[in-house]
């Protein structure tokens, strides 16, 4: 057997509330007796066009003078509203007369023809005194044969652009009333009749911003609210660019603080997607918005929300602040120990045969380079500079497990200077790669210079080529023999060079964070420019450093230091 039709019945007192209390109660049994989202939708748009036709239209009647009945069936609802206003038949009205354009149409006027397009079918009699209009929804056979199913409208209607396009609004106010449906989305209207608010809302604006506009600037007047019907916004403080932000969503609103205290707006507000905005401009939302005891206690909950997610925000941010506070310590307290490690100048001091100055200045707090002068006994001095990959704590790690294999390899001299420095090479590169998860490497390149044979054995192992000044000669860069990098392939052979290092010699020692620094339009500093600044002889060592540094900073300028800069100079006398 067919499941029997289910009568609901609602009495209504015409006024302000009736369409809203009547949306509210169709609502509610069509969520209960399972009815699709769409057909809902339609059913919510019918009774209140036609319940504002009866209102605003028709008469003010008195209590119970308005009555609604719903049946549902399985294959369809039906809706019927009856009225003891004046004899009407809706069905007879004439559509409005077409406009040209969307500029030349005029307010109002499609409210009936709505609820005709959007139920099924519609019927109309008059009967007891009483107005008793139907609109069925679904499979509508059991309506009266009288029924005018549901079609595109008469002539004329819906309205047309100039364009052509459909405009299938109702235009009896400025915002199509069929999109109203976003009040009931958003924060500021919970729980508010929605006959209470359509009066209001639609008359107010929509206004569509594409991502990334700026709705609102700081220090500029707020005359308005704004309410996000769809797409998000972003509130900064600093700027609109600044990545620093608090989020307002769909349904929340901006604006309401401004327009309260008259005072300009403090931050800037941009959109963080495609928005659609509804603007309540300012008299509005205070004499007539917060007239509604409901949208004062909605925006009290919304600004409470906000401003507990603003200072859940601070927390966070003095808590950031704290732990950022900590590290920099512990990178400071890295930094002393770092530069504890390497040798302060002057270094030999006391020695009257050799000068040396070293000088090292990471591109942050810690870095990957470093530099070492060691004496070994009798008349050989061990010189060394080194620079690990990549910058900040990982390379100076790094540097550190370097240094110390080569200090230890370098105090243990053997007699031939040139099998010395292959050993250490190849001994220091299978210490690094032994466990290097991090993939990390050093370039390095060591000297040992015996002031007896005037001989300075070396070992470059993938590092940049020094430059070398014989006395009468042009600098030159010291290029053979090269090998490769250490600590990223074990058992190399890495092959040492020698040449004669008399009285006058000088040796610079470098790393590439020197040819490659950069100026603020990109070109780098280059070998050219460093071999010119070592061109004066007269400078002592600390001197010609002092020179070279000073030209790479001049010629950087404000562009920042990029990489670690590390010098030592070798100059016999």
């Amino acid at each position: 057997m067919p499941e029997p039709a289910k009568h609901h019945l609602l009495t209504l007192e015409s006024g302000l509330a009736a369409a809203g209390e009547a949306s509210i109660w169709a609502r509610t049994l069509a969520a209960q007796h399972g009815v699709p989202d769409e057909r809902t939708g339609n059913l919510d748009l019918c009774i209140i066009e036609l319940i504002n036709n009866v209102v605003d239209y028709a008469y003010g009647g008195g209590p119970g003078e308005i009555e609604l009945e719903l049946m549902f069936t399985p294959e369809a609802l039906v809706l019927t509203i009856a009225d003891s206003g004046p004899a009407f038949n809706p069905l007879e009205l004439a559509a409005p007369v077409q406009a040209t354009s969307l500029d030349d149409a005029r307010i109002g006027g499609f409210g009936i023809h709505l609820v005709r397009q959007f139920a099924d079918a519609c019927h109309y009699e008059r009967r007891l005194g009483k107005n008793f209009f139907t609109a069925g929804f679904g499979d509508v056979r059991e309506l009266p044969r009288r029924v005018e199913r549901r079609r595109a409208g008469p002539a004329g209607f819906p309205l047309r652009r100039a364009d052509g396009t459909l405009i299938v609004a109702d235009q009896r106010c400025d915002i199509d009333r069929r999109s109203l449906g976003f009040i009931s989305r958003c924060d500021l209207f919970r729980d508010v009749p929605y006959a209470a608010l359509e009066a209001i809302v639609r008359h107010c604006r929509l206004v569509e911003y594409p991502t990334g506009a700026v709705v609102l600037r700081a220090d500029q007047p707020m005359n308005s609210v704004l309410v996000v019907v769809k797409g998000s916004l972003r509130v900064h403080l600093d700027g609109p660019d600044s990545e620093d932000g608090v989020d307002i969503p769909g349904g929340q609103c901006v604006g309401e603080l401004s327009v309260a205290d008259g005072k300009t707006a403090s931050a800037w507000v941009v959109t963080a997607e495609a928005t659609q905005l509804l603007v309540i401009e300012g008299p509005v939302f205070l004499e007539r918005l917060l007239a509604i005891p409901r949208i004062g206690r909605n925006l009290i909950v919304m600004l409470a929300e906000r401003m507990r997610r603003g200072n859940e925000r601070i927390v966070a941010r003095i808590r950031g602040a704290m732990e950022l506070e900590a590290l920099q310590r512990e990178l400071d307290f890295a930094r002393r120990i770092q530069a504890s490690m390497l040798p302060a100048n002057p270094l030999l001091p006391g020695q009257d045969a050799v000068e040396c100055h070293g000088f090292m200045r990471a591109a942050r707090q810690v870095g990957g380079d470093f530099y070492d002068v060691l004496p070994q006994g009798g008349d050989r001095y061990f010189f060394a500079i080194g620079d690990v990959c990549n910058k900040g704590m990982p390379a100076a790690l790094f540097m550190v497990q370097a240094l110390t294999l080569l200090r230890s390899e370098a105090a243990r001299r053997e007699r031939d200077p040139g099998k010395q420095l292959a050993s250490l090479a190849r001994h220091v590169n299978d210490q690094l790669a032994l466990s290097n998860e991090a993939q990390l490497f050093v370039s390095v390149f060591c000297a040992i210079l015996d002031l007896d044979s005037n001989l300075l054995h070396y070992v470059n192992i993938g590092h940049n080529a020094p430059l070398v000044e014989l006395p009468g000669a042009a600098p030159e860069f010291l290029e053979q023999p090269r090998n490769p990098i250490a600590g990223m392939v074990p058992d190399l052979v890495f092959r040492a060079g020698k040449l004669e290092f008399p009285r006058g010699s000088r040796l610079l020692l470098y790393t590439d964070g020197v040819t490659e620094a950069e100026a603020v339009g990109g070109a780098q500093f280059g070998e050219a420019a460093m071999q010119r600044s070592l061109a004066d002889p007269r400078l002592n060592a600390a001197g010609t450093v002092q020179a070279i540094v000073d030209a790479v900073d001049g010629f950087a300028g404000s562009r920042p230091q990029s990489d670690d800069i590390t010098l030592l100079l070798i100059r016999r006398l």
